[in-house]
């Protein structure tokens, strides 16, 4: 029984609210794993910036490891040369090309934690 002097109640329906995403304007760590499209242009970002650096580091190698065996099928003597009694084989392969792919690996090391801590700084930033 409902009394006729009370008014009638009213049902209030309110809109949805904004989701985080659309308030704020950096991505956070939470959007990595949505599966929605802004989730995933976020990780093709971050795979083209690796992607990225592992080519600007392959080529450089690339050119350091076939520069010997190119030089040495085009110069035969280089392949038979002694610097006194170590065949030159060695002491290019030894002083000449370890020493170039360990500050190649060092520089790789050095842009991946760069990209990686970019990426990590955009998502932490509010």
């Amino acid at each position: 029984m409902t009394n006729e002097n009370e008014p009638p109640q009213r049902e209030v329906v309110q809109a949805r609210r904004a989701t985080r995403r659309s308030t704020q304007a950096t991505p956070t760590a939470g959007d990595l794993y949505a599966r929605d499209e802004y989730g995933r242009s976020l990780l093709r970002a971050l795979t083209r910036a690796q992607l990225a650096n592992t080519l600007a580091v392959l080529g450089p190698t690339s050119v350091l490891l076939a520069a010997y065996p190119l030089l040495a099928t085009l110069v035969p003597r280089l392949a038979t040369a002694r610097l006194g009694s170590v065949p030159l084989a060695l002491v290019v392969l030894g002083g000449g090309i370890y020493p170039p792919l360990v500050a190649l690996g060092l520089w790789y090391v050095r842009r991946a934690e760069r990209v990686e801590r970019r990426f990590a700084d955009l998502l932490e930033r509010r």
